[in-house]
């Protein structure tokens, strides 16, 4: 199977192309601005301070997942033994699976952390969104966002092996769908960073923050 591009595949992050810079930084603002037109249609709307701390959970997995996201992408190019490799149509196949099959996961583990802190009963864990006013407000903040990550990082890890299980029919599912960007790595970057999130990433953080609030 042939690369994508006719000259050097898309990579998510070159340190020798500011352009994926400002792609990631441009990624991460909207994200942010969605959740805060998210707040303004919330009835009755979150105090600040418990927006602000959910907001942040969500933010620290996020950049966490994308993290996660551009590691795969670069192994599966890498290492996959396909012959794809063009980082961008990984990352963006990663993506979607990621938003759809690994948004319901995550939700279905937020929901068993809930049953079991439950029983114990363990009440940092077991309200979601929820922080106390002084020291046990930061504490009941760390374990929760400690909690979400180590949800994303078993999330992940099953995305990846899947991924890795089916690389043969993903390599084929991106060599036809980004056909179209060959020799165009900038293009294709926009697609996979900025287009594609800006509908899967809008709906990822809308109905995670809905889940997860207090």
């Amino acid at each position: 199977m042939r690369n994508l591009t006719s000259s050097t595949p898309c990579s998510v992050y070159s340190e020798d192309d500011p352009f994926t810079s400002y792609v990631q930084a441009f990624l991460a603002a909207a994200a942010l601005g969605s959740l805060f037109y998210k707040r303004s249609l919330e009835s009755p709307r979150r105090p600040l301070r418990t927006w602000s701390l959910d907001v942040s959970k969500l933010g620290l997995g996020a950049v966490y997942a994308h993290l996660c996201n551009m590691a795969v992408a670069k192994g599966l190019g890498t290492f996959a033994g396909t012959g794809l490799q063009d980082e961008c149509a990984w990352y963006a196949m990663n993506y979607f699976v990621d938003t759809s099959f690994g948004l319901l996961l995550s939700l279905l583990l937020v929901s068993v952390l809930r049953s079991v802190a439950s029983s114990k009963p363990y009440p940092r864990l077991r309200d979601q969104g929820v922080y106390p006013e002084g020291r046990e407000g930061w504490l009941t903040f760390r374990d929760q966002t400690f909690a979400w990550l180590c949800i994303l990082t078993l999330v992940k890890a099953v995305l990846c092996g899947f991924l890795w299980l089916f690389a043969p029919f993903f390599a084929v599912v991106g060599e036809v769908a980004f056909r179209p960007f060959q020799g165009h790595n900038q293009a294709e970057l926009v697609f996979v960073m900025i287009v594609l999130p800006g509908v899967l990433n809008v709906m990822y953080f809308w109905v995670a923050d809905s889940y997860m609030k207090g």
